[in-house]
């Protein structure tokens, strides 16, 4: 069957209701003073890929406009009963221009976390990377969340994507975590202007209830609710009770899953100073 973006959804938010990947994240922008800790009102942020709206309502309270992407109807759904600006679409040089008519005054800081793996390749992510930066004001930064190559749900969702011959997406997560984690991928864009710093970001998924919500949550990085794979929920959960008992043989519930993330920062080096 073709995947029923409900069963999407309900691994997301399980993944989400267990994942501290959102609240490190914020963290750690906070912690370096890309995000202020009280509220900024001259502060503008775009967030690329803002999915059910966990980081947007963790930034929120800190700035003053807060701008949205996402290009999952159902995602945006859920975004519309909690924020006005939400740009329901695919993330390319057409959106760059509507973003850039309806806010001439670029962004202070641009954010995509974990948005990465549903481009097309290194290519594609090397060209919405380009999009993305030049929607950074002077002095600005842009920050990208991907997931460390040994984080158990990018292992899974590689794998997964290799024995069942889902090349194109096998090819895009296999490089992303290859090179993408590696700060060479952007030394030419250091040269344009941009320093480019990556930060480690310690992820678990922490206090998983039993091995039914496991399983669940995993089922999240096998599904592309953009990609017209079919969708056989049996196969699936075989694989990922599979990968968790070679993974995790003697796990005990509440579980904690240990993961790791790269958070790598833009700053516009010339303008740095500024603010």
């Amino acid at each position: 069957m073709v995947l029923d973006n409900e069963i999407f959804e309900q691994a997301l938010t399980l993944f989400h209701r267990y994942s501290l990947q959102n609240d490190c994240l914020f963290e750690k922008m906070t912690e370096l003073g890309i995000l202020p800790k009280d509220r900024d009102p001259g502060l503008s942020v775009f967030d690329i890929g803002a999915g059910q709206g966990h980081l947007p309502d963790l930034i929120r309270p800190h700035v003053g406009k807060l701008i949205l992407l996402e290009p999952n109807r159902r995602c945006v759904d859920v975004l519309s009963k909690r924020f006005e600006h939400i740009y329901p679409c695919p993330w390319n040089a057409e959106a760059l221009e509507r973003v850039r008519t309806d806010h001439p005054g670029g962004f202070d800081l641009v954010t995509m976390s974990h948005m990465l793996y549903h481009f097309q390749g290194i290519d594609d992510i090397h060209e919405k990377i380009m999009l993305s930066l030049s929607s950074v004001n002077a002095g600005g930064n842009l920050v990208i969340a991907v997931n460390q190559p040994s984080a158990p749900t990018s292992k899974a969702g590689v794998r997964f994507q290799m024995e069942e011959g889902r090349l194109d997406e096998f090819r895009t997560n296999h490089d992303l975590l290859d090179i993408v984690n590696d700060s060479g991928f952007f030394s030419e864009l250091s040269d344009q202007g941009f320093d480019v710093s990556i930060y480690p970001l310690d992820t678990p998924l922490k206090g998983v209830s039993d091995r039914e919500e496991l399983v669940m949550l995993f089922r999240m990085p096998l599904l592309n609710p953009l990609s017209d794979s079919p969708c056989d929920l049996r196969k699936i959960d075989g694989f990922i009770s599979d990968f968790i008992d070679s993974q995790f043989p003697d796990l005990c519930y509440p579980a904690t899953i240990p993961s790791m993330d790269n958070m790598i920062c833009f700053c516009n080096r010339g303008t740095c100073n500024e603010r």
